[in-house]
């Protein structure tokens, strides 16, 4: 909810972005109102941004994004399990057209961004050396009271891993706790 006051416990979830020189930005980052993250939304936290490191690695020359986001998928899927969210029976009888990690993430990991935030781009094209995509992989427990996003915009490389533009603002639950508390 966003009409509510931030109490002690709660997450702020920040989806935030710029625009310089007619180009956009993209960046979502939760914090805990209070300055710490319970053991709990840590865990998440954690878990959220374990799936975007390993996403935006395949942020490459070549890539399909359908493909992308069926292993996406698959990472994030691993991750419920290790949270307890889903269990194996939930993986074995989901419905292929709606996979059952999308009980807690509901929409894709990347967009194209660049002269808008959600820019155009022919995504049954392969992905090539200086396009620019989010990465925003989320966790969302209605259950639990609390949702979890953490959002990046990263250049694809011709080689290697892709250069994450915003690579200098913290991300780390540990680095946020202690920006928040200094």
């Amino acid at each position: 909810m966003n009409n509510q006051q931030c109490k002690a416990g709660d997450l702020i979830l920040l989806d935030v972005g710029a625009e310089y020189a007619n180009y956009a930005s993209d960046m979502t980052r939760t914090i805990p109102v209070s300055g710490k993250f319970s053991k709990r939304q840590k865990e998440v936290y954690n878990a959220v941004n374990r799936v975007k490191k390993e996403a935006q690695k395949m942020l490459v020359p070549g890539t399909i994004w359908a493909d992308y986001h069926v292993e996406v998928g698959k990472i994030m899927t691993s991750e419920l399990l290790g949270l307890k969210l889903l269990d194996k029976t939930d993986v074995k009888n989901e419905d292929k057209d709606w996979p059952a990690y999308k009980k807690y993430f509901m929409h894709g990991t990347s967009h194209n961004i660049g002269l808008d935030t959600h820019d155009y781009g022919i995504l049954t094209e392969p992905m090539q050396a200086n396009m620019v995509f989010t990465v925003e992989p989320g966790i969302y427990i209605p259950e639990e009271g609390f949702g979890i996003r953490l959002e990046d915009d990263l250049v694809i490389q011709k080689k290697g891993e892709p250069f994450n533009l915003m690579g200098n603002i913290p991300i780390e639950a540990e680095e946020i706790e202690e920006i928040m508390n200094s």
